[in-house]
């Protein structure tokens, strides 16, 4: 895990404390990022409101510095459904 993924990932935990984070960099290049946020505290709430409470937080810190970031938002009911 790079130091960048590092850092997202405690980010968007600060963020949603209660999460499971996994960030990867599929393409190896720092700049083009995967997340996936599992999150009891998305219960309840659109997958836009999901997607601005987390990117909310990396906005402040990544404004220039990350390319792209693919985010994916789950509650732990919904991420054990996609896994099957």
């Amino acid at each position: 895990m790079s130091d960048l993924t590092k850092q997202i990932e405690e980010i968007i935990l600060g963020a949603v404390p209660t999460a499971e984070v996994k960030v990867r960099d599929p393409m190896n290049d720092g700049a083009h990022l995967e997340a996936t946020v599992i999150s009891e505290c998305f219960v309840g709430m659109s997958l836009v409101d999901q997607h601005r409470q987390v990117m909310k937080s990396l906005k402040i810190k990544f404004s220039g510095d990350l390319h792209a970031l693919t985010l994916k938002t789950y509650t732990p009911e919904k991420w054990a459904s996609a896994q099957c």
